[in-house]
Parts: C-alpha cells; sequence; structure tokens
C-alpha cells in the first residue's frame, strides 16, 4: 500500500515539475507597439552613446511594418520576429537624390525584453555595432 501511494506522489510531483513554465520567458509579439528611443550607443573605436528625444520611437506594427523616428531621421521598413531571441529588419530610407533604398536585411538580437523596455543588438558592422535601448 505504501508503494501504491509513493508512486502516486512521484508522479504527480514529476507531472508539476513539467507543467512549470521558465520564468522571464518573453512573448514574441510583446515587442509590437510604439517605443520610444531612451538611448542608442554605438561601439565602435569609441564608444558614443546618444540619448533619445522625446518625439523619436520605434514603432513595430502588428502588419510586419516598422516605422522609426530618429532625431531629424525617418525611416520606414519592415520586420519578421524570429523567435523570441531576434528580429529581421528591413528598412527603407531615400537617400539624397530622392531615391528609394532598401538596406540589406539585418537580424538585431533582441535582448531584456519586457512590458517596460528592450534591448536590440544590431550585427556586428565594420564600422561598429548598434545597441538600441527602446522603453515605454
Amino acid at each position: 500500500m505504501k508503494n501504491k501511494y509513493s508512486i502516486i506522489i512521484i508522479a504527480s510531483f514529476l507531472f508539476y515539475l513539467c507543467a512549470c513554465k521558465k520564468g522571464g520567458s518573453a512573448n514574441p509579439s510583446s515587442i509590437t507597439g510604439k517605443w520610444s528611443i531612451d538611448k542608442t550607443v554605438y561601439n565602435q573605436a569609441v564608444d558614443t552613446t546618444i540619448t533619445g528625444l522625446a518625439a523619436d520611437y520605434y514603432d513595430f506594427g502588428a502588419n510586419g511594418v516598422l516605422s522609426i523616428q530618429d532625431h531629424q531621421d525617418y525611416m520606414t521598413g519592415i520586420y519578421s520576429l524570429n523567435g523570441v531571441k531576434s528580429v529581421g529588419i528591413n528598412i527603407y530610407t531615400v537617400d539624397g537624390h530622392g531615391m528609394g533604398v532598401i538596406t540589406p536585411p539585418a537580424v538585431y538580437t533582441i535582448s531584456n525584453l519586457s512590458s517596460h523596455s528592450v534591448m536590440l543588438t544590431s550585427p556586428p558592422y565594420p564600422s561598429g555595432q548598434y545597441l538600441i535601448y527602446l522603453k515605454r
């Protein structure tokens, strides 16, 4: 009889362990929406930090459209989520001649995603790496 109860207790415990989810995992769609730019850090030979202005933002639309206002620059593009850990961003800009330019797709790493903040890290470029801190 003791063995029967022991087996039930062990089975219940194992079921409990399997049913638990790891804390801190963010829903990838929680990046959707408008985020203010807190700061952008450029890791180059000399690190540079630029604080975002009140009007600066990244707006990740639910339809995959991305709008960015960063100081005097306004850019649009598309994005796609690659799970919880990264977001692919393609940005359309207008060059000095009024011609549309599409940037090569870049996969930014998503870090510290919460309902109030997120950090995007660019891939390493020859000119350096960008860390973009966003907040709501």
